[in-house]
């Protein structure tokens, strides 16, 4: 038996990705065997997301900050001094005062737009980080699928009158995928399909739900490196689909064209 106690000291490293890739799937193998660590490893999980939320709610920019208040203090007494001058000196003067308040104003526009993309990056790294926190409290359940099969036309039927959509599910025979089971979750109080796919020794979280406002997110947008965790979203025939796990990128991809091309 493996000790826990070289595992143990691990914990941080695996939680943060830091470890050889052959390490890193030898401890995914013991935590499905040992709850003490798997214990461990998620109560850390969950301290990382929360703190990185919290040190996401504030991200000004203080350098721009700073260089805007600068020029706003030195432009006006530019052109206090100006006015006791001659003519020449004030038509000389007068468009440096322009000019350095047009640099003003342009600083002022790159502000609002830091902190408008700012604010874009911390709700997308809130979602993200919250989806994390349902596929890792699933898993560390002791049921987390609420209906096991790994049937397709098992699984579909079961969400009916459970959420207010209807999906589909890829076949995945002659795949390296296998599906586990699915649960009913809820986002913001949005019920909606929390799948769950084998991939190798892997578990891989697919989530449905309705693209309300509660679940918005950029088309396009996705996240690597996340904890371990790698990110996929896209909008489909009214529904947003969300794919996290610890697979590797390409294993991912593979699923979310799987999951486009279901009929």
């Amino acid at each position: 038996m493996t000790n826990c106690l070289t595992w143990q000291g691990r914990v941080a490293s695996y939680v943060d990705a830091e470890l050889p890739c052959p390490e890193m799937e030898a401890f995914r193998a013991h935590l499905a065997t040992c709850p003490d660590c798997a214990a461990t490893t998620l109560a850390l999980m969950e301290s990382k997301m929360a703190v990185r939320r919290a040190g996401n709610r504030y991200a000004a920019p203080p350098e721009l900050r700073a260089k805007v208040l600068s020029l706003a203090k030195d432009e006006p007494a530019v052109a206090r001094g100006a006015i006791g001058g001659d003519r020449a000196r004030f038509r000389t003067i007068v468009p440096r005062y322009w000019t350095g308040w047009a640099i003003v104003t342009a600083a002022l526009l790159l502000l609002a737009a830091g902190l408008f993309l700012a604010a874009n990056r911390r709700q997308n790294a809130k979602a993200v980080a919250e989806f994390a926190d349902l596929h890792v409290t699933a898993l560390a359940s002791a049921n987390p699928v609420e209906v096991v099969s790994t049937d397709r036309h098992t699984v579909k039927p079961w969400f009916q009158g459970r959420i207010p959509f209807t999906f589909d599910l890829p076949d995945l025979q002659a795949t390296p995928y296998t599906l586990v089971g699915g649960r009913v979750a809820y986002f913001h109080q949005e019920p909606g399909a929390h799948l769950i796919f084998g991939y190798q020794r892997h578990l891989i979280s697919v989530f449905i739900f309705r693209d309300t406002p509660q679940v918005a997110m950029p088309a396009s947008f996705f996240a690597d490196n996340t904890s371990s965790f790698t990110l996929r979203t896209w909008t489909q025939q009214g529904l947003r689909y969300v794919i996290l796990g610890d697979a590797n990128a390409a294993a991912i991809a593979n699923l979310m064209e799987l999951l486009q091309r279901a009929r």
